[in-house]
């Protein structure tokens, strides 16, 4: 008899039908604000796999929410000099290298990511205000107007309105 109940109960401990709580991902709490707690899952995803590109850009996401620029940039970097072509990546590092004011090293990080994606509206958004930054109005005027044609959002509306100025 025991060994019946025994038995009964070690089967419906393992019963696969049993609804599974899912963990929660680094993603969601980063999204939440639980900067801390995505960051450490984060830091476990790229332990297991340091290939894994996008949980190093979340991981200088997280450093950025966190007030720490210092820590996303080399993140970012190790990103794009792995893979130039990474969007996410080079974006994020184009905006920390405007905040330093290093705007022709942000047009060469993005224009290298642009052969990866050449119709990402967002890179294409990044790539032209980083050109008219460094006063190349024309070609800033021209990657805002792919942006809006391929995605015709109202802050890229609105970018290209800024970049046309009181002369358009």
């Amino acid at each position: 008899m025991f060994a019946v109940l025994l038995l009964t109960t070690l089967l419906a401990a393992a019963d696969p039908q049993a609804p599974q709580v899912p963990a929660v991902q680094p993603e969601d709490l980063a999204e939440a604000g639980n900067y801390q707690a995505a960051l450490e899952g984060f830091r476990r995803r790229v332990a297991a796999d340091p290939g894994d590109l996008n949980a190093r850009v979340w991981i200088g996401w997280v450093h950025e929410r966190m007030g720490r620029p210092d820590l996303a940039e080399p993140v970012y970097r190790s990103v794009v000099s792995e893979a130039p072509g990474h969007v996410d990546a080079a974006i994020s590092l184009a905006a920390l290298l405007t905040k330093q004011r290093h705007h022709d090293e942000a047009v060469r990080v993005l224009e290298r990511a642009k052969g990866n994606e050449p119709r990402n509206p967002d890179l294409l958004t990044a790539l032209g205000n980083a050109h008219l930054r460094v006063s190349n109005t024309e070609l800033g005027r021209a990657y805002l107007d792919m942006a809006a044609a391929l995605a015709p959002a109202p802050e890229n509306g609105k970018a290209r309105k800024r970049a046309a100025g009181p002369s358009r």
